[in-house]
């Protein structure tokens, strides 16, 4: 596992690549709105505690997130404030979400200068939607981060005469390459398509001048993390969330 300074840069880069419709700093807190989609987009991420007391933020953040018609859902990293679990444990707030943050070296990695498209295709659009079964309702969320990132970007999508098969992204944050929406449909799992498509968007983003990738993938997701071991990345920290009582 690494230091809480680096916790704090990957999610600072993690934020920028990811980004919401609606950002407010509140009292060293971030509140972030997403129209719903992800909770990494629709969540409080409580960098670092000041003046207010925990129940008087807390009221705040629900309030904030009530007038848009969700839940108030706050993030948890090594690096958030101190004790603040605790806290949300104790009041009620539910754990869901746990998730692995792996991180790899680019090290001396090739891959293409300009064949990869900065910016999604009708055919990654329903290919990633399928494959990751995207309800109708929450597409537009979904679209709109997309559509709102505005660092360097690939997509890459790969489909057979029996429909899509594997999708995937990637963002340039600095010095970090961030993979995400990374998917293989059920019945080519373990076939080497998920492999081949994040070396490729690993090999992009060490030419587009990344030296470090991180990806995130749910902590009982074991094939997924074998397959990302096997491609060099190894655990770096973990995160979760807590979903306030109803």
């Amino acid at each position: 596992m690494i230091d809480t300074e680096s916790v704090a840069e990957i999610e600072a880069a993690a934020y920028r690549a990811w980004p919401a419709r609606e950002t407010v700093e509140y009292d060293g807190w971030q509140l972030r709105f997403a129209d719903g989609f992800s909770r990494r987009g629709n969540s409080v991420y409580p960098a670092r505690r000041s003046a207010l007391s925990h129940d008087e933020k807390l009221d705040w953040c629900r309030s904030w997130y009530l007038d848009r018609g969700a839940p108030l859902i706050v993030r948890q990293t090594p690096a958030s404030e101190a004790g603040l679990d605790r806290v949300l444990s104790g009041a009620g707030f539910t754990l869901e979400g746990r998730t692995v943050v792996m991180t790899a070296d680019l090290g001396e990695m090739r891959g293409p200068a300009d064949n990869l498209p900065a910016v999604p295709g009708s055919e990654w659009w329903d290919a990633a939607a399928e494959l990751w079964q995207i309800p109708q309702q929450r597409r537009a969320g979904w679209r709109g981060i997309i559509e709102r990132i505005d660092h360097p970007a690939a997509f890459v999508q790969r489909s057979g005469s029996d429909g899509p098969q594997a999708a995937g992204l990637a963002v340039v944050v600095g010095e970090w390459l961030g993979l995400f929406e990374i998917i293989v449909r059920d019945d080519l799992r373990r076939s080497g398509v998920g492999g081949s498509i994040t070396r490729l968007l690993m090999g992009w983003g060490r030419h587009a001048g990344a030296r470090r990738a991180f990806l995130q993938v749910v902590e009982d997701n074991e094939p997924a993390i074998a397959l990302y071991t096997a491609l060099g990345f190894a655990p770096a920290y973990t995160y979760w969330y807590r979903r306030a009582p109803t």
